[in-house]
């Protein structure tokens, strides 16, 4: 254990010994169940006194400058996107930053050849605003955009004239707005949103998800077009087809299925395309036909085509195969599909009857596609009617990059690839497969400096997921460059739960099936060790969100497997997520707390209820994001005040709270960065030596 831990001084967290409930006949107490108030004066004093802790550590790291310099030269480098048509005579939209900027602009050009104009600065707004969305009128004179505080959730959406800079008066209603699609002749837009405080029941403001309509200029309230009226925890997501007759409609059971309707903007009718959630569906209009790219009786997705006239008549037009359909995207008059191949992407060209063409060659190993809100969204993009097909692509080492890609000559040409300083020549990545106790076969991704030497002394940093569907693939952080430019090893366990290999992978982690994902994690971690990579106490486990739980739980469930554990945003206390926000959505995912059967399955793993004084655990840092809307803020400040009291051989245990921050960390590069070099500096402690000083320009 570091010597310094000798001189820390956590303060005690008050003790309730009468908090607590009964659940099932069984009782479950709840001693630090005050912190949940995270606005009380007890509460941010015991915040305040561990931060000052945390931070008398991290900051006397003798490292800490030259992790700095490493972090922000990763970091800073410049960002562009593809264009995005909207108006007469060439004009177009694109998001841009250049290396030294904050955050992200929103740009005008009025031509191919014509200079960039800004439309949207949020470097010039207070560092806690962001710039979450922005979309332009088809005419291209409006952009309506969403602007959130203290992080990325709970936007608000503004309408801006393209040529006065000046903000329209409109307001549209609700709350957490977000995924906007304009009407055709730019007269309003339709948007996600939330109902208005007082609309719904106390404790369900963050439910109720629905589609509305708000028109420009007018007085009246937003119309609800699209919505569930007997499910709460259904969101919904919207888009406009590329021909302009229809807005395509989405309501999401989490990442789990959805149901799709298209509404016909000539009479406003609702048709039904995918009307039961029973499977995942993406939806593009071609011609008078319906693309429909589905995991429906098909764990690794197929695509269908459908008329227009008929859109629930599916065809299969690509059947499923062995690699698992992510996204197709119709593009130039052929049909770009990206797979996950071995959990990085693969992309495939078929003509406009299925039939394939040829496969696309991407630069290297890595990700085309990305996860967000509106679950898997295509890396390809292009119009139907237009021969123009953009290429998103990003690795390990390779920042996020658009590549133009022309079809009669099979090329793929740079548009943008930015500098982050590091050079990928010099790094491997190494795919390794490993057993899990049940003998489930895992896949797990090394990256490493050349001629790394196989002594069993690296500091290696080992991550997961493990639910949700969302898939672990080769993707660029300026920490992870970071990491690898300062001597680190990168492990990266693909582990069941996350959507690498199909449905039937995700749902193999889910409910009562969680521990398998806590299974595949340890493996890879005890793998590691025993292909001489490293040994325990230089193994560093890192988690996000879910991806917190899970390292949580590994720690709690094979502690010397561990040497440092950092948890971010994580949830924690699996008895009392559904009480936070839009968490009751999550049953589907984790179960529920209220169901016998499953609520004994999360009590037999819920890290707040597992801590046990005999065993010694190792140093962990929890860190909450005090904006956090998506996980509970409070869990890790409750984690860190049990482990504190109660896990006493092992540790110590830090809680580092992120101020003005949410569930994806702060709204400018600076903060991120600052965030980063505390999580290098944590490592730098914890492991009980220093990374390799290496220190590249």
């Amino acid at each position: 254990m570091n010597n310094l831990t000798r001189a820390l001084k956590f303060p005690t967290a008050r003790r309730d010994p009468e908090s607590g409930y009964t659940l099932h006949g069984r009782r479950y107490d709840d001693p630090y169940a005050w912190m949940e108030r995270l606005d009380a004066p007890e509460t941010q004093a015991w915040i305040a006194t561990q931060e000052a802790v945390t931070h008398s550590v991290l900051r006397a790291i003798p490292e800490r400058e030259g992790l700095r310099a490493a972090v922000t030269r990763s970091a800073s480098y410049a960002r562009l996107s593809p264009p995005i048509p909207a108006g007469p005579h060439g004009r177009a939209f694109l998001w841009q930053a250049d290396a030294r900027d904050d955050k992200l602009k929103f740009m005008l050009q009025r031509g191919p050849e014509a200079p960039l104009e800004t439309v949207l600065d949020p470097n010039t707004w207070a560092s806690g605003e962001a710039l979450v969305f922005a979309v332009p009128s088809p005419d291209g004179t409006r952009v309506a955009f969403g602007k959130a505080v203290g992080g990325t959730h709970a936007a608000v959406i503004h309408v801006v004239d393209v040529e006065t800079g000046q903000l329209l008066p409109d307001r549209p209603r609700g709350t957490g707005h977000s995924s906007l699609a304009w009407r055709p002749d730019a007269s309003g837009f339709f948007y996600a949103a939330c109902p208005e405080p007082g609309e719904v029941p106390t404790g369900d403001e963050a439910h109720w998800n629905a589609i509305y309509e708000h028109r420009l200029g007018s007085g009246a309230p937003a119309r609800r077009i699209f919505g569930d009226d007997h499910v709460k925890e259904y969101w919904c997501s919207v888009k406009l087809s590329e021909c302009r007759r229809f807005a395509v409609l989405f309501k999401w059971d989490y990442v789990h299925a959805n149901s799709v309707y298209l509404l016909r903007l000539a009479d406003d009718a609702l048709v039904p395309v995918a009307p039961a959630m029973r499977s995942l569906n993406q939806v593009q209009v071609i011609g008078d036909s319906l693309l429909v790219q589905t995991d429906l009786d098909a764990p690794r997705g197929r695509l269908c085509i459908a008329p227009l006239t008929a859109p629930t008549e599916w065809r299969t037009l690509i059947p499923e195969g062995a690699d698992t359909l992510q996204t197709v995207t119709g593009a130039g008059g052929r049909l770009y599909a990206v797979y996950s191949h071995a959990a990085s992407h693969r992309v495939r060209i078929h003509a406009e009857d299925g039939t394939c063409l040829r496969d696309l060659e991407l630069p290297a190993l890595g990700s085309v596609n990305r996860n967000e809100g509106e679950g898997i969204v295509s890396g390809i993009s292009g119009a139907w009617s237009s021969d123009e097909v953009w290429v998103h692509f990003t690795s390990y080492v390779q920042p996020p990059s658009v590549y133009r890609y022309d079809y009669a000559t099979d090329r793929l040409s740079p548009y943008h690839v930015p500098d982050a300083g590091l050079d990928a020549s010099e790094y491997v990545t190494d795919q390794v497969w490993y057993e899990s106790p049940d003998g489930t076969r895992v896949s797990m991704f090394i990256i490493h400096r050349r001629g790394l030497p196989r002594d069993g002394r690296q500091v290696v940093r080992l991550s997961g997921y493990g639910g949700f569907n969302i898939s672990v693939e080769p993707r660029f952080s300026a920490l992870n460059a970071a990491w690898l430019k300062l001597g680190g090893v990168l492990a990266f366990a693909n582990v069941r739960g996350g959507g690498e290999y199909g449905r039937a992978w995700h749902e193999a982690a889910c409910k009562t099936r969680r521990q398998n994902a806590f299974n595949d994690y340890i493996a890879a971690a005890r793998w590691l060790v025993s292909a001489g990579y490293t040994v325990p106490s230089k193994l560093a486990s890192r988690g996000n969100s879910n991806g917190g739980l899970l390292v949580a739980v590994a720690a709690l469930q094979a502690p010397e497997a561990f040497g440092a554990v950092y948890c971010r945003v994580p949830i924690l206390d699996m008895l009392r997520f559904p009480s936070f926000g839009y968490l009751s959505s999550a049953i589907v995912e984790y179960g529920s707390p209220d169901d016998p059967d499953e609520g004994a399955y999360l009590a037999g793993y819920s890290p707040y209820h597992n801590v046990r004084a005999d065993r010694r655990y190792p140093v962990m840092a929890f860190v909450s994001a005090l904006n956090d809307q998506a996980a509970p803020p409070h869990d890790p400040l409750k984690m860190a005040a049990r482990l504190q009291a109660e896990g006493t051989q092992g540790g110590p245990y830090f809680l580092l709270p992120l101020r003005n921050s949410g569930h994806g960390g702060g709204t400018t590069q600076t903060a991120l960065i600052e965030q980063d070099v505390d999580e290098l500096s944590f490592y730098c402690w914890a492991l009980g030596s220093p990374l390799p000083a290496r220190h590249d320009p």
